[in-house]
């Protein structure tokens, strides 16, 4: 083989041994420029589509940070036979367990680098808090509940984003 013929694969593209650039063209195997655009367009819809449930659970998960507040209008402090400032804690409480587990579940979810299957389930245990909030009768159950909201609440914001630079480029998001 004469060494004019030979070619080798450099970070920037196919080149020759003697270092001159071939022409190669990236998007020929997708049938070319506008070929791939279509593609990538459908592909791009599929996303936004399957992503969608995304909004859906940032919706609740903000409904659910902020649900005290009407709770308390429908009889909540009476229920659970609240004194004093037991209120606002329960209210603080959900932002302490937040913290504590926001730096934690990031880097759990970045050393298991699946958040597709981190974030339902954290999704699971927080459908299941949310439902056992319902059944607190006391202070101490629902502060454990909201506490424990906060844990896989923390897991959900950053795992998205996560979730979304996997499948968007830069310029998508």
């Amino acid at each position: 083989m004469s060494r004019q013929n030979s070619v080798y694969e450099s970070p920037i593209g196919k080149k020759n041994i003697d270092g001159d650039d071939r022409s190669y063209d990236v998007d020929a195997e997708f049938g070319g420029t506008e070929a791939r655009k279509v593609l990538e367009r459908k592909l791009l819809r599929k996303l936004d589509l399957r992503m969608s449930i995304m909004v859906l659970i940032y919706i609740l998960n903000y409904i659910d940070r902020n649900n005290a507040a009407a709770a308390r209008l429908r009889g909540f402090e009476e229920d659970l036979h609240l004194r004093g400032n037991q209120f606002a804690t329960l209210l603080s409480i959900l932002y302490v367990g937040y913290i504590l587990m926001q730096v934690p579940s990031n880097m759990f979810l970045n050393y298991i680098g699946r958040p597709s299957i981190y974030l339902p389930i954290c999704m699971l245990i927080w459908g299941a808090i949310s439902v056992l909030t319902g059944i607190t009768h006391n202070f101490v159950g629902a502060l454990l509940t909201r506490f424990f909201l906060g844990f896989v609440e923390a897991a959900f914001f950053p795992g998205a984003l996560f979730l979304l630079s996997k499948w968007y480029k830069r310029s998508e998001l």
